[in-house]
C-alpha cells in the first residue's frame, strides 16, 4: 500500500503545472530566461528522468534520508518533526471527542427510539454529513471570535508552556473537525443499534424483565461496536485529509500547514514525505481496528481461527 501511495504521489506531483524551481526563481526573476530555468533544474536532479528521480527517492527512504527542501534547504524529516506534535494533538483530541459525542448521542437515541431525542439525534448525524468543514469553522469563528468573542481565532501555544491557551486555542479547530467526524460514527452506530434492538438476544432480554436502558447498554451496544470500529478507522483517515484546510483556517502549524505552504511552491520532498506519513498513519489505524475486533467481540480473535 505504501508502495502504490509513494507511486501515485510522486506522478501527480509531476504532473501538475510549475516545479520548484521556475516558482522560486522564474516568478521572483522576471528577466530569467529558459536557459537559466533549465540549468538550476538540471543542478537540483529535476531534469533526471522520472524513473531515476523516483528510484532515488526511495532508496533514500529506506536509509532514513527523505531529502531536503527545494526552498529553505532544511531536511525534510526534522521540517516534520517540528510540525508532527500539533498535528497529532488535534487529530487526536478532535478524534476522541468525536468517538465520546458520538457514542453518547448514539445511546441516547437507541434508549428512547422514535422519539423527539432521537429525531434530534438523526438531524445531528444529517447535519455533520451535509455541512462542509469549511462552513463548519467559518460558523464557529463568527460565533465565538466575533459576535461573542470569548476563544482566540488564530495561533498556537504548546500545553507545556500555557496548557489554558493551549486548551482555548485548540477548541474551535477540535470542534470543526469533531463535528464532521462524529456523523458517520453516529449515523453508523445508531443504525448498528437499531438492528441489534430487533435481534433474538435482545428478545430474550426483555423476556426476562431487564429493563431497557440496561439492555441497551449490556447488550445491544457491544454488538453494534463491530461495524462502528471501522467506520472510525476510516473517519480518521478522512480526518488526516480535512485537518489540512483546518489547519490553514485556524493557522495551526502542524503537518497541514506545511503541506498547504508545499503545495504551494511545489516542494515536492515535502509533500512526498508528508503524504507518505499520513498513508502510514491511515494503515496503522486501520490495524489497530482489526485487532479491536477481537477485544470486542472474542469470536473474532485469532485464536479462535
Amino acid at each position: 500500500m505504501l508502495f502504490s501511495v509513494s507511486v501515485l504521489i510522486f506522478v501527480v506531483l509531476r504532473l501538475l503545472p510549475g516545479d520548484p524551481v521556475s516558482i522560486a526563481i522564474g516568478a521572483g526573476h522576471r528577466g530569467v530566461g529558459a536557459e537559466e530555468l533549465d540549468q538550476y533544474r538540471t543542478e537540483s536532479g529535476l531534469n533526471r528522468p522520472y524513473s531515476v528521480q523516483y528510484w532515488l527517492w526511495l532508496t533514500k527512504i529506506f536509509t532514513g534520508d527523505f531529502g531536503v527542501s527545494y526552498f529553505s534547504q532544511e531536511k525534510v524529516l526534522s521540517m516534520i518533526g517540528g510540525h508532527l506534535m500539533p498535528t497529532v494533538e488535534l487529530t487526536f483530541t478532535a478524534l476522541i471527542a468525536a468517538v465520546i459525542f458520538a457514542f453518547t448521542l448514539a445511546i441516547i437515541g437507541a434508549t428512547w427510539p422514535r422519539s423527539f431525542a432521537d429525531r434530534i439525534v438523526t438531524a445531528i448525524a444529517s447535519l455533520g454529513m451535509a455541512i462542509p468543514t469549511f462552513i463548519t469553522a467559518i460558523i464557529l469563528l463568527l460565533t465565538f471570535g466575533i459576535w461573542f468573542p470569548i476563544l482566540p481565532t488564530r495561533g498556537y501555544m504548546p500545553f507545556s508552556e500555557d496548557p489554558i491557551e493551549n486548551m482555548r486555542l485548540i477548541a474551535m479547530p477540535t470542534m470543526t473537525l469533531a463535528f464532521a467526524a462524529m456523523a458517520p460514527i453516529l449515523r453508523m452506530l445508531r443504525s448498528s443499534l437499531g438492528d441489534a434492538a430487533t435481534s433474538p438476544w435482545t428478545r430474550t432480554a426483555e423476556g426476562k424483565g431487564l429493563l431497557w436502558p440496561k439492555i441497551v447498554r449490556k447488550h445491544i451496544f457491544p454488538n453494534a461496536l463491530i461495524p462502528t470500529l471501522t467506520v472510525v478507522g476510516i473517519t480518521f483517515g478522512r480526518m488526516l485529509g480535512g485537518v489540512v484546510l483546518i489547519e490553514f483556517i485556524f493557522a495551526w502549524p502542524g503537518i497541514g500547514t506545511l503541506m498547504v505552504d508545499a503545495i504551494f511552491k511545489r516542494d515536492y520532498m515535502i509533500l512526498q514525505a508528508t503524504i507518505l506519513f499520513a498513508a502510514l498513519a491511515t494503515i496503522i489505524v486501520n490495524f489497530l481496528v482489526d485487532i479491536a475486533y477481537g477485544i470486542v467481540d472474542p469470536r473474532l480473535s485469532f485464536k479462535n481461527k
